[in-house]
């Protein structure tokens, strides 16, 4: 069994995509998955699985259509991957507040020239690592033209951003989940 976190995009923003935890949660464990927890409201949950991690995704998706009605996207990552993408993170929270650090999940690997696609967004700061790209938002994501909409059409591909503080209390669960 490998442990997992799904993280999912626009799921409970601004009143959308409603879909309570619990009941997200008991999604999870009807598809035959284990150690199940979600972390905020979201749609961040960890839980382990021995199944391929494209019929995970696949599984989760349709579940969560079925019982919610709410098609959208969901990104995999291992635990060691989430545990190596936070100790990755290259700024220092210092000056900018930790709330103000985020890591962009892409559901495909970037290409070399990735940042040079992105473009510069200052005062925005970013690094393109691996299948993520860390961001320093030293006034806020609320007005920054570094989106995830802006990322997913430059790149091609689908993203999913959340602050280390949220990082933080994800790989604390599933620091957790590796000691049962």
């Amino acid at each position: 069994m490998t442990l997992h976190v799904a993280l999912f995009r626009g799921i409970n923003v601004g009143g959308h995509n409603r879909v309570p935890m619990a009941e997200l949660r008991a999604g999870f464990e009807s598809l035959g998955y284990g150690a199940v927890a979600s972390i905020i409201q979201s749609g961040n949950v960890c839980f382990s699985s021995g199944d391929d991690p494209t019929d995970i995704v696949a599984a989760i998706r349709s579940t969560v259509v079925e019982r919610f009605g709410v098609d959208v996207p969901v990104l995999l990552r291992t635990a060691a991957e989430f545990d190596a993408a936070l100790a990755a993170h290259p700024f220092a929270p210092g000056a900018v507040e930790p709330k103000l650090h985020h890591i962009m999940f892409l559901a495909d690997p970037t290409t070399d020239d990735a940042a040079e696609r992105i473009g510069d967004h200052s005062p925005d700061e970013f690094a393109v690592v691996g299948r993520e790209i860390h961001v320093c938002y030293p006034q806020g994501s609320a007005r920054s033209t570094l989106t995830n909409a802006l990322v997913d059409r430059r790149l091609g591909t689908i993203s999913t951003a959340r602050n280390l503080p949220t990082c933080e209390k994800i790989a604390a669960v599933l620091r957790d989940a590796r000691e049962l």
